[in-house]
Order: C-alpha cells, then sequence, then structure tokens
C-alpha cells in the first residue's frame, strides 16, 4: 500500500513557510540597515525549503557595490555575472544563505553596455574582482 501525502499538511507548511521567510528577510535587514533593496520575492512550496531573491538597482558601480555589501553579510556564498542566458540583460549575482539558513539570492540587473567584452558567464573570484573594480567609483 502506498502512502500519499495529504495535501492540506504541504498547504499548512507552505502557509507556515511564507511568513517565515518575511520575518527572516526583515530580521536581516533590521541588523544590516545600510542594505539596499529594489524588491524582495519570496518563494516556497510544499516541495523545498523556501528563498530569497533580492533585487538591487543603480548603476553599475552602484548596483556593484549593493551586490558586495549584501556578499559581507551572508554565508555560504558564490558569486555568478550571467551574461550568456541573455546578452541584453545581464545580471551580476550573490549566492548565499542568511544567517538563520534561509537561502537568499541578491540580483543587480545590468545594462548591455556594462558587460561589453565580457564573452561568456564568470563565477567566483573573477566575479569578486570584477564586481571591486566596478564599485571603485562609488567608493571614491
Amino acid at each position: 500500500m502506498t502512502h500519499t501525502s495529504d495535501p492540506r499538511e504541504s498547504r499548512t507548511t507552505l502557509w507556515v513557510e511564507l511568513p517565515r521567510l518575511i520575518d527572516s528577510a526583515r530580521a536581516h535587514l533590521d541588523s544590516h540597515p545600510a542594505l539596499d533593496v529594489a524588491s524582495i520575492d519570496i518563494s516556497a512550496t510544499a516541495i523545498a525549503p523556501g528563498r530569497l531573491e533580492v533585487h538591487v538597482s543603480g548603476s553599475r558601480p552602484v548596483a556593484s557595490a549593493r551586490v558586495l555589501d549584501w556578499l559581507d553579510t551572508l554565508t555560504n556564498t558564490s558569486l555568478f555575472l550571467q551574461v550568456e542566458a541573455n546578452p541584453e540583460q545581464p545580471k551580476a549575482m550573490v549566492f548565499g544563505r542568511l544567517p538563520d539558513g534561509t537561502p537568499a539570492t541578491v540580483i543587480a540587473p545590468l545594462a548591455e553596455d556594462d558587460v561589453v567584452g565580457i564573452t561568456r558567464d564568470r563565477i567566483g573570484d573573477w566575479v569578486l574582482h570584477w564586481l571591486r573594480m566596478q564599485a571603485v567609483d562609488v567608493a571614491a
């Protein structure tokens, strides 16, 4: 005999997860009031842990600085500069976790002109160096 889970349990889990994600995001932002946020998306399903997707905005130097600010507040991070999937809409992203373990992705949309000469996706230290070089104008 196969056991099937009750769909009501899944919905209950989902409705518990959504407020937890909101509280987690709020607590993180309260702990780091200088972090910039253009928008926050939360998602949760009955089959996987919920996650946050944070969007930051600004010119290339400003957006790069904002991604670096977020990077400093997350754990288990990795960086990604996406240019191949949609060359007209490249993105700088950091994947990580809030201190409470909630998965988070921070995304800075970039302009096509921001990545001239970068012909493929990049990861890790290459992206960290690139972001720092872009953010120099903001620190000055």
